[in-house]
């Protein structure tokens, strides 16, 4: 039983159950999550106050500290090629962690540990599996349907000789109802899954992430999470977009390095980026 309900959820507590969440591991020992914890009642998107943050760090010339930022309402919420994300207020969980690091080489196995961190610890909370579509869809399968709910996207910020920064903003519906989305979309609360209460489910996230981050660059351990819970199945057809075109196939699984292999009129394609849209 999910224990919210319709109403929207009170931004004071909201926040004050993320404080809590992040000092009460950090009193059992654990990863408290990110050092800096930015939570706003509205904004236009996460990612986009991520990089104002960023830019004002870099202009400063500060030291950026680990980040993650935290919205209850997004009035502008996007997704990849700039599609909209629907962020009503209370709904969902909206959040950008900011990443550092100092080799821009360890931001390749990113993608893979996002998506299998946070499809973990969103799988936690429902009653069917949760599978991640390449590269940065958290989908269920309901009736023999696959649908989405939740989404990643990354964005990288590399400056020659300078530390590489990098956004990973994620979404995932928790509250919304049939109205609030696409046909193509569920939520944890339609799939009848135990959200508790959206700090919680907010910080399950953040600690599921967290703990794949401790694995960047490893691309063995990177690429065998995301293969386990990958939803293309050997042999099934598979449309990639990469840009403006399109390429059509059939799915081989993925190689070392995480790239999807797509075998299309009669050799093995290794897709680096894009997009699945069908299959």
């Amino acid at each position: 039983m999910l224990a919210e309900t319709e109403q929207d959820v009170d931004f004071e507590r909201y926040m004050a159950g993320l404080r809590r969440r992040r000092e009460g591991a950090g009193h059992a020992g654990l990863s408290g999550g990110p050092e800096n914890l930015v939570v706003l009642p509205r904004l236009d998107s996460t990612n986009t106050l991520a990089r104002a943050i960023v830019a004002e760090y870099q202009n400063e010339a500060q030291t950026l500290h680990p980040l993650i930022v935290v919205g209850l309402e997004q009035t502008d919420g996007r997704g990849r090629h700039g599609r909209s994300w629907s962020s009503p207020a209370g709904r969902g969980v909206y959040a950008t962690r900011v990443l550092q690091v100092d080799d821009a080489g360890l931001l390749q196995t990113l993608p893979l540990l996002a998506g299998a961190g946070l499809c973990r610890a969103l799988a936690a909370r429902l009653p069917v599996p949760c599978r991640l579509k390449w590269p940065n869809d958290l989908l269920v399968e309901v009736g023999g349907e696959r649908r989405k709910i939740g989404g990643i996207l990354i964005e990288a910020a590399v400056r020659p000789g300078e530390e590489t920064l990098a956004l990973i903003g994620f979404g995932v519906n928790v509250f919304h109802d049939a109205t609030e989305l696409p046909a193509t979309a569920t939520s944890v609360r339609l799939l009848g899954g135990d959200a508790g209460t959206l700090e919680d489910f907010t910080w399950d996230l953040v600690e599921g992430l967290e703990a794949e981050l401790a694995h960047l660059g490893d691309a063995a351990y990177a690429v065998e999470g995301y293969r386990a819970l990958s939803i293309h199945r050997p042999g099934e057809h598979v449309v990639c977009r990469v840009g403006e075109s399109v390429t059509e196939g059939t799915f081989m699984g993925f190689d070392d390095s995480g790239r999807l292999l797509l075998e299309s009129e009669g050799r093995v394609i290794p897709m680096a980026s894009g997009e699945v849209i069908e299959g």
